[in-house]
Formats: structure tokens, C-alpha cells, sequence
């Protein structure tokens, strides 16, 4: 039998989470996801204290983004304005953004325009190029009027484990929304013994012109996503990124949730460097295994780009933060930098 899913109720209606092939009431099976394509666990040795001591050289990084130890994944998120086929088909471009994806590990993409629906899978052929193994999952087109806009997640495989059986679109019976987030729940790989870490990402990006209906009931989703994953899935680490088109002092109720705190506060996440309107949000106390570093990564230093040339890649910056990959009891402190220096917090 079908199982009926819960009407939650909502600022001054209802909002319900439909389900697109979600398998509802349990986590992700660890072992049988990971079978397939297990990485090696012989370069990651536990130590006493229960972390974990990489035994592989470290890589260089990007300025700004942390030296990947294997003991942490980077969650990330861009919006990759009007991207389609025009975009792909200049020179140079999809192997730009190829490089952008690969230096995370899960990143949130918002504003795919492509009603042939080629622009993400012929992204992946450059993605996956030397090796890499990253995947996808993509929502239908999503908005009121003729110009639809998709969400995607790109992620990982070595590193996590996901897919279209654990996402789902927010219904929004009320109509407050113009463009439905696209919700996934994911899973970090980890050597036998240790616990993963798993979590849920709510992709969204606000309507410009709407962000005064949009943003006052932004807490609304958040909240009904949280209920929907615990009672389902006794999921609790639910984090919403995305495109917000607006600015933290802006926020209203969804700055005001107990224990909230968003990753980006100081560094502007446009590519005129004038605005904080990307960001990703959950509730700190929760969500021990945010490691506190966040940033923004500034394409223009990435690729030696002008700033006129790095708008061609899009309008918006991409924007990160970092979580241990096993689960941690609420309440831990972040273990590698001081939250206080890096994040934001109502």
C-alpha cells in the first residue's frame, strides 16, 4: 500500500511534500548503496579519539577552500545563471564550470534552462573526465509562467551516496512559491565501524521580483521539510541553500528560527561582490558536524578571469561549507575552525 503523506500545515494554508519515487520510512541502506562502488579504506585510519588520520598526501586547493583531508565533504551551492546550451556551446565554458563542480563534493545548482534537457548530461561528460565519478539528480522544470528554471544536485559518488529515489519536490498547495525546492537526502561514505553522516539539502532559488511573498514563509518550507524527514526517516540534519535573493539582515522569521545560523554573513556572493543573497542555512545545535570554515569561492582569482569575463560564467559566486563525513552527538563544537570567525548566527 501506498503510503499517505502528511498535510503540514503552513503560514495560513498548507504545504505538502509530495513524493517523486522516495522510499519513505527508512534510511538509505548503507551497505547494499555502497557495494557497488566502495572507495578503498586503506588511506583512512582511525585514530584514538575517533576522528580519522589520512594517510594521503595532502592536495593542493584553490585559494580560500580547505585542504581536502578525506576526514571532511565541502556542500556547496551556485547558481549558474540562464544555463542551457548557449552557455555550453562557448568556448571554454562547460570545462570552467566543470572545474568549479570538482572542487566540492554535493553543490546545489539553481537556474537550468534547457527545455531539451542535455545541458546537465553533457555537463557530466566534462565533469567525469580523468576519473572523476559524479552524478546527478535533476528536477522537472519548475515556475508559474513559459520560462521554467530546473534545480539539480552534482555530487560525489566516491565521496557520498544519493539519487532519484531519495528526492523529492515541495508541493506548494498554497501557491506562495514561484519555483517548488527541490529536496535530495544524502549520505557520506566512511570506513566500516564508522557512522555516516547523513543529511538532507533543500535547493532553492527565490523569485527576484517575489522575494517579499517568498522570503516571509521560506521558514514555513524549511520547517516542513524538517517534520516530514524526521517522521520519516529520523532525519534531523536538514540544511536549505541556495539562491535567496536576499540578504541575511532580511531574512525575517527564517533568521529567527531557534538555533539557525547561516554559512555566509561577511563575503558578498555576487559577482559585482555588492550583496550576500546566496547562502545555506540549519540549525547549528543539530548540525554538529558543520566544522565552522564557509566561504565563497572567487572565480575571477580561481581562473585569472577579469570581472566582465568571470560574469560570462554567470552573475552569481559559488558558495561552500564544510561537515565532518561521520555523524556527530548534537551539540559538538566544530572541530576544525572557530564558527564565530566564519558564519553568521541570528
Amino acid at each position: 500500500m501506498k503510503k499517505k503523506l502528511p498535510t503540514i500545515e503552513a503560514v495560513s494554508g498548507c504545504i505538502l511534500i509530495a513524493v517523486l519515487g522516495y522510499f519513505l520510512g527508512c534510511e538509505p541502506n548503507v551497505d547494499s548503496m555502497m557495494d557497488s562502488a566502495a572507495p578503498s579504506t586503506a588511506n583512512v585510519l582511525p585514530n584514538g579519539s575517533g576522528q580519522f588520520v589520512s594517510t594521503r598526501p595532502a592536495a593542493s586547493r584553490p585559494r580560500g577552500l580547505p585542504v581536502r583531508t578525506g576526514q571532511t565533504i565541502l556542500v556547496a551551492s551556485f547558481n549558474i545563471q540562464v544555463f542551457g546550451k548557449s552557455k555550453m556551446e562557448k568556448p571554454g565554458m562547460p570545462e570552467r564550470i566543470a572545474e568549479v563542480i570538482r572542487q566540492f563534493d554535493v553543490v546545489a545548482v539553481q537556474e537550468i534552462r534547457d527545455r531539451s534537457n542535455e545541458t546537465i548530461p553533457a555537463l557530466m561528460h566534462y565533469i567525469n573526465v580523468n576519473g572523476a565519478r559524479y552524478d546527478y539528480v535533476i528536477s522537472q522544470p519548475l515556475g508559474r509562467t513559459s520560462s521554467k528554471e530546473q534545480y539539480a544536485f552534482i555530487f560525489n559518488t566516491d565521496t557520498v551516496v544519493s539519487g532519484k529515489d531519495f528526492t523529492y519536490v515541495v508541493d506548494d498547495k498554497m501557491d506562495y512559491l514561484h519555483r517548488e525546492p527541490l529536496v535530495a537526502r544524502f549520505i557520506t561514505r566512511v570506513p566500516p565501524n564508522y557512522q555516516p553522516f547523513s543529511f538532507t539539502l533543500v535547493n532553492i532559488h527565490t523569485d527576484p521580483d517575489e522575494v517579499s511573498q517568498e522570503i516571509p514563509v521560506m521558514h514555513t518550507v524549511l520547517k516542513s521539510v524538517r517534520d516530514f524527514e524526521y517522521l520519516n526517516g529520523m532525519q534531523d540534519d536538514v540544511l536549505l541553500l541556495g539562491d535567496l535573493n536576499a540578504e541575511p539582515h532580511q531574512f525575517g522569521p527564517l533568521g529567527q528560527l531557534p538555533g539557525i545560523m547561516w554559512a555566509i554573513d561577511r563575503e558578498p556572493t555576487n559577482t559585482a561582490r555588492t550583496k550576500i543573497i546566496d547562502n545555506i542555512l540549519f540549525d547549528r545545535e543539530l548540525t554538529s558536524e558543520f566544522t565552522g570554515r564557509a566561504g565563497v569561492l572567487d572565480l575571477g582569482e580561481f581562473f585569472g578571469l577579469r570581472q566582465e569575463q568571470v560574469k560570462e560564467i554567470s552573475d552569481h559566486l559559488p558558495i561552500w561549507a564544510e561537515f565532518s563525513i561521520v555523524e556527530l552527538q548534537h551539540g559538538a563544537a566544530g572541530r576544525v575552525a572557530n564558527v564565530s570567525e566564519r558564519t553568521g548566527t541570528r
